[in-house]
């Protein structure tokens, strides 16, 4: 087992409002062993003075897409093995802008997560979801409405993101399979999206609540939850009343409905930079002014439930919701956006700690901590004082640690 010791670095610690300085950190394996203000002795291990620079948890992105090829997630008529090398480029780039860490929302399934874990493909960790579950007509169905059949005579959404499902017993039955596949989590779609809207009406709500019901008791005899897509202010209070825990989105929340989430101890995962992604890149992608114009409202409706979120100590998560190649080239702008609404150390426990007790690894993820996994970051700079520094990882993030594994290191060992 390979002992690596980072010396004289300023750490980004949970309750802390600036970096502590002049640390030490033994990393064993692929676990950190040891956290101390005075220099630690282990002998053989591989010494990396870090010189003041800055040594932090890997980033977590709450809300991933890696198998888009394009800004539609309507994607079955491309081939398996192009989504495969999409997401591998993806989960590369992910890993290289800081993220040791996603939780895939919907497409990814066991193959693409045990190739990770093999090291066949380099990225973060994934928790993923597997195929989301919707309704008939419901956010994730992306039939026109002549549409019936997929190519193979299947009933389906036309996406490797999701299945259609609707009942109890089939949305129990559906929730149950991704489960046996693996899923460290549910997704399901509880109401309409703002982008691709459907033909018919618009919903306000998706899923009975007994069918909603199902999907979190399902998931709770796995020890896991549910995350749902959605957006509206009804939507979301049935959610919480069917005991869901990550509401995604939310952009349409009143107050009321953010103190009840609070009351539910549920999360609110709000992810900007694919609304504001979208908006740039609507001439290129041919997006109607109808559509643009509900994404600018969507947006400024979010950042006032952003405001909602600390006025009631919600927690807050970070996720990007991107889709493509292209839109992932965004993934760290979300820090961007956020400047506005919050401090940066707010940002930041948002993108480790807050993600990691979202994602059940509370101790594990998201701190530097004996017992917490070796996902860490040198950058260059103060990001407490300069959240900036993290939008340009090329030139200030110097060091790259997932899982004990070193991936970039610009900062030679003694």
């Amino acid at each position: 087992m390979s002992n690596i010791l980072f010396a004289n670095a300023n750490l980004v610690l949970d309750g802390f409002t600036e970096l502590q300085k002049s640390k030490y950190v033994l990393v064993s394996g692929n676990y950190i062993q040891k956290v101390s203000s005075d220099p630690i002795e282990c002998a053989g291990a591989t010494v990396i003075d870090v010189a003041g620079k800055t040594l932090m948890p890997g980033l977590i992105d709450a809300h991933a897409h890696i198998t888009g090829l394009s800004l539609s997630p309507k994607n079955i008529s491309f081939p398996a093995s192009q989504i495969a090398l999409a997401s591998a480029n993806y989960l590369q780039r992910s890993l290289m802008d800081g993220f040791t860490t996603i939780r895939e929302a919907g497409g990814a399934d066991y193959a693409i997560a045990r190739l990770v874990t093999e090291g066949s493909i380099v990225g973060p960790r994934i928790f993923y979801s597997g195929k989301a579950l919707t309704q008939t007509g419901g956010g994730a169905d992306f039939r026109t409405p002549n549409e019936l059949i997929d190519p193979c005579g299947h009933i389906s959404p036309f996406s490797v993101m999701s299945v259609i499902t609707d009942g109890v017993d089939e949305v129990r039955k559906a929730a149950r399979e991704e489960l046996r596949k693996g899923a460290a989590q549910i997704k399901l779609f509880a109401s309409g999206g703002v982008v691709f809207p459907s033909e018919a009406h618009s919903t306000i709500y998706e899923f009975s609540e007994a069918e909603l019901g199902a999907a979190v008791e399902e998931a709770r005899a796995r020890s896991t939850y549910v995350m749902a897509h959605v957006y509206t202010d009804e939507g979301i209070r049935r959610c919480l009343k069917a005991g869901v825990r990550s509401i995604e989105h939310g952009n349409f929340a009143s107050e009321e409905t953010i103190a009840m989430m609070s009351e539910c101890g549920a999360f609110l995962d709000p992810t900007f930079i694919s609304l504001v992604q979208r908006i740039e890149s609507a001439n290129a992608n041919q997006l109607p002014e109808s559509i643009v114009n509900n994404l600018r409202q969507t947006v400024s409706r979010g950042k006032q439930v952003y405001r909602w979120a600390k006025r009631h100590n919600l927690p807050i998560a970070f996720g990007t919701d991107l889709w493509g190649p292209d839109a992932r080239e965004s993934q760290l702008r979300e820090f961007e956006v956020r400047m506005e609404l919050d401090t940066a150390v707010n940002i930041i426990r948002s993108a480790t700690i807050i993600n990691a007790e979202l994602l059940m690894q509370k101790g594990k993820l998201g701190v530097i901590a004996p017992g917490a996994y070796a996902d860490l970051l040198v950058v260059d700079g103060d990001p407490f004082s300069d959240l900036r520094v993290l939008l340009d990882p090329a030139k200030n993030l110097k060091l790259i640690m997932k899982d004990g594994i070193i991936y970039k290191n610009e900062v030679k060992p003694n």
